[in-house]
């Protein structure tokens, strides 16, 4: 047991646990309808690529649950639709997790509506269930591919919080802490938003795993000092040829790491592969506004009215990526994915 969710669903509410709180407060965002999802995904309640593909499932039930005529049920699922596809672009979760609901609703068409509603939250269910039997997989795989790792570095956060229970990466960690205790985990602070020193490190914290916090330019010196003995990180989209769309920052770690010998590994449901992109530079990616560097939560630390170019995401070569590690299995560079 871990003490916490990063989502919750009863009654017909997504109880989101608001990360934008963390690590002081434990609260809960209550998300009733697709534009508090929308909200949430958008304004970082919740974020992770798993995560965010499964609020959007949700968002999608959200939008029909009430809906009196087909006509209507239609209608409202378009327009959630259209309306969740504008939040999040980089994540290739969250438009795969809308295709499964819309191929749904659109299979079970013929039933009537209380019927073809209870389909769609049936469905959002389903996606969230197999999302975390996934990452179980991955993180057994995982743990007995890497088991002569001890010392870990890994980037952004991808535990609880942004998966469907259990974690991408961090969910990797956590099974070789309980394989063998003999682990400590490096965690970078991962600016702007500081997933890592925030979020990863407080759900270490929860795990009792051992951790030190450490800022994002030191990765350089640790690799040199023989410090590390791997890199693991997420990913938000793998291209066909296995270039890898992440937080940003992974891209200098992966160069990094390619520089001083040290594996680096990805850790990812294998529906992160997105096969209609032939490589990284067709990969979209998000940016963000100025305030995310401007400022740390109330605390300015820019002069006002400084400008930023705040990329979300950067794009890792494939070639810098020791192995993709998924629930279908560990595969290496060259990729190829068809």
């Amino acid at each position: 047991m871990t003490g916490y969710e990063a989502i919750r669903f009863v009654d017909d509410v997504l109880y989101i646990l608001d990360q934008r709180k963390l690590p002081s407060k434990e609260e809960y965002f209550e998300a009733k309808t697709y534009k508090d999802i929308a909200y949430a995904i958008d304004n970082m309640v919740l974020r992770g690529a798993p995560l965010i593909g499964i609020a959007a499932a949700f968002g999608i039930y959200l939008s029909i649950k009430d809906a009196e005529t087909k006509q209507d049920m239609f209608s409202r699922f378009y327009e959630a639709k259209g309306r969740i596809s504008q939040t999040r672009p980089t994540a290739v979760s969250l438009f795969r997790a809308m295709d499964e609901m819309e191929k749904c609703i659109n299979e079970f068409n013929i039933l009537p509506e209380h019927k073809l509603k209870n389909k769609l939250r049936a469905k959002a269910i389903s996606l969230w269930e197999r999302e975390r039997e996934m990452e179980e997989r991955m993180a057994e795989t995982g743990a007995d591919y890497l088991s002569d790792k001890r010392r870990i570095l890994t980037h952004c956060n991808t535990g609880i919080l942004a998966t469907g229970g259990y974690g991408t990466a961090l969910g990797v960690i956590r099974k070789l802490w309980e394989k063998n205790k003999d682990i400590t985990v490096i965690v970078d602070e991962t600016r702007p938003f500081l997933q890592g020193s925030r979020l990863t490190a407080w759900e270490l914290k929860k795990l009792d795993i051992p951790y030190r916090i450490v800022v994002d330019g030191a990765c350089c010196m640790l690799m040199d000092r023989g410090l590390v003995d791997c890199v693991i990180v997420g990913a938000d989209r793998i291209a066909r040829n296995g270039d890898v769309a992440n937080k940003i920052g992974t891209a200098s770690l992966s160069t990094v790491a390619k520089r001083f010998k040290v594996p680096f590994f990805v850790v990812a449901p294998f529906e992160t592969i997105d096969k209609s992109i032939a490589s990284g530079k067709d990969i979209p990616i998000e940016i963000r506004g100025d305030s995310e560097i401007t400022r740390i939560k109330d605390c300015a630390v820019a002069p006002q009215g400084s400008k930023t170019l705040n990329f979300s995401f950067d794009i890792t070569n494939a070639e810098f990526v020791s192995a993709i590690i998924t629930e279908e299995g560990i595969f290496h560079y060259p990729y190829n994915f068809k």
